[in-house]
């Protein structure tokens, strides 16, 4: 997924609040939470487990409904 499409995308979802699995390239981890703010180089999430995390696309391999 390119990082327009990961942009296209986050902007598609973020108005219904639905929940995304966001997979690193540098890590094995996932995190899985709700976009709440969405900017051009980089989104915002609030993680299940109540923390947050800003993530720049360029960090990101994939982001998918969770």
């Amino acid at each position: 997924m390119s990082t327009d499409e990961m942009r296209e995308f986050c902007q598609r979802i973020h108005p219904y609040g639905l929940k995304v699995r966001v997979r690193l390239k540098s890590k094995a981890e996932q995190i899985v939470g709700k976009i709440v703010r969405v900017e051009t180089e980089r989104f915002e999430m609030k993680t299940d487990d109540e923390g947050a995390e800003s993530l720049n696309y360029a960090w990101v391999a994939n982001i998918t409904n969770a």
